[in-house]
């Protein structure tokens, strides 16, 4: 097929044409688990009040009250054992953050997506050198930054790739954005946080917390937005041994204005928290490069917190039914080359564990009626100037069972995959190295689409696609963000 022209600002087109083709991959298998379990006790957080703290410059008024996904749309039951569990109805016209809902389960029950022959609809030029980040798409609109210099962040119309507007931030946005109650909050590299009233733009406030935002996706419900950061620094610039670097940490900032509830920051030096927080039974779990913990909401007080298993800066966890599920790759002497792990939500003791045969495991689980989906890739590596190589590149998705940890089966990608598994009906999206595949949950192809480029190589897509009303929708390295449809 002849892939759509771009779509840049104020709807105009160019007339570069690419040729973009979808192609079948995949297979399946099927593999073991394991356990373990230890916790600690952790230190130290600030808690701030909000009035006066933060630096907003205007004042959102309304109400927010829920999280996004959730709205009127969320039943709580009891198991019969205390234990509370919680499951959004799902939305088939949005995706409104990283991973569909506040929980980053990256499942939206009723939505639709492309289930066979799939091409691109149509392209939208971000005029910026990457778009890494993930869209979210509510009412219509796609909402995407682009995670270069210019990081400009962009209102699509979903069904023509026709823009809406186009907002230029101080600094540029490695995260999705989270698109609540008609406002669009993210954070920049050039340390401002911003909320945009989605329908035109326009900055409805904008705070300066003193710390860089990487590629953690916020998170809003009741009135908070909760994100991480990434460390900065040296504070002190001495160029000896007492050299202080800031450290990085997970902020609670108040929806209407900005200002900061409470801060937890108790990470090493050098840290970085780039992973988006899973919310839920009022508890915030984030991961960082040391440590996985789970955060009170509306303190930051630690409820409890994982430094003995293996952590990764960029994995999110996501929490299900309970559960806190997340992986990363095993830098151990010995075992698989990564873990998948199953944590006690309310405890945080570990449930089971299942070795993953790649060791690249850099994304973030997606759970979906029982089974835990999670891409993993390995990559050829060579010596430089010499014909020493070692490895193979591949990239493969992995479903596991959610109670158990035994896996169900694999199925191969035809290149390394770079995105966190989007799950809607039957179909299992991942980014990958030049294009998307789609497997079915039953580990079988349905279809694979080629970016075309203006590389050789093509763009990769380490953005997550978003899916709803029968489209999916993600970013690539190229600066462009691509609707893929039937």
């Amino acid at each position: 097929m002849t892939e759509p022209s771009d779509s840049p600002l104020h709807g105009s087109r160019d007339s570069r044409g690419r040729n973009e083709r979808a192609v079948d991959d995949g297979a399946n298998g099927r593999g073991t688990n394991g356990r373990g379990a230890s916790a600690r006790e952790c230190g130290r957080r600030r808690f701030l009040v909000a009035a006066g703290v933060g630096t907003a410059t205007s004042v959102l008024a309304g109400c927010l009250s829920q999280a996004p996904g959730d709205e009127d749309e969320t039943t709580t039951t009891d198991d019969g054992a205390g234990t509370t569990t919680e499951r959004d109805a799902g939305s088939a016209t949005a995706w409104p953050l990283f991973g569909h809902d506040a929980r980053n389960s990256g499942h939206a029950p009723d939505a639709t997506g492309p289930a066979s022959d799939a091409a691109v609809e149509w392209r939208f030029d971000g005029e910026t050198p990457t778009m890494n980040s993930s869209p979210a798409v509510v009412d219509g609109t796609v909402y995407v930054p682009g995670s270069g210099d210019p990081g400009y962040v962009h209102a699509v119309d979903a069904e023509t790739g026709e823009a809406k507007w186009r907002f230029e931030p101080d600094g540029y946005a490695s995260s999705a954005p989270a698109v609540v109650d008609g406002t669009v909050y993210f954070g920049t590299w050039g340390r401002k946080f911003y909320a945009l009233d989605a329908a035109t733009g326009d900055p409805v406030w904008t705070t300066d917390v003193g710390h860089r935002f990487g590629s953690s996706s916020p998170v809003v419900d009741d009135g908070v937005v909760y994100v991480g950061t990434v460390g900065d620094g040296p504070l002190v610039a001495s160029g000896d041994d007492d050299e202080q670097f800031e450290s990085c940490a997970v902020l609670a900032l108040d929806a209407a204005s900005g200002d900061e509830r409470w801060r937890y920051d108790d990470f090493g030096e050098k840290e970085n928290v780039e992973a988006s927080p899973a919310l839920a039974d009022s508890r915030v779990y984030v991961g960082s490069e040391s440590e996985l913990c789970a955060l009170d909401a509306a303190t930051g007080d630690v409820a409890w917190q994982r430094t003995d298993v293996q952590t990764n800066a960029d994995v999110s966890p996501a929490v299900v039914d309970g559960v806190v599920y997340y992986g990363a790759p095993n830098t151990a002497d010995d075992g698989p080359p990564a873990n998948l792990y199953a944590f006690d939500a309310a405890t945080g003791d570990t449930r089971w564990t299942t070795g993953i045969d790649d060791v690249s495991l850099r994304t973030s689980p997606a759970i979906a009626d029982g089974t835990v989906y999670v891409a993993a890739s390995s990559t050829r590596t060579c010596i430089l100037e010499s014909d020493d190589c070692s490895g193979t590149t591949r990239g493969r998705v992995y479903a596991v069972d959610a109670a158990t940890g035994e896996r169900q089966w694999m199925a191969p990608i035809e290149t390394d995959t770079r995105s966190s598994p989007a799950v809607v009906g039957d179909r299992v999206y991942v980014g990958c190295n030049d294009g998307v595949s789609a497997v079915t949950t039953d580990g079988e192809s349905a279809w694979r689409v080629d970016f075309e480029g203006d590389r050789e190589d093509g763009p990769y897509v380490k953005s997550s696609p978003a899916v709803a009303d029968g489209r999916l929708f993600v970013g690539a390295s190229d600066g462009r963000l691509r609707a893929i449809s039937e």
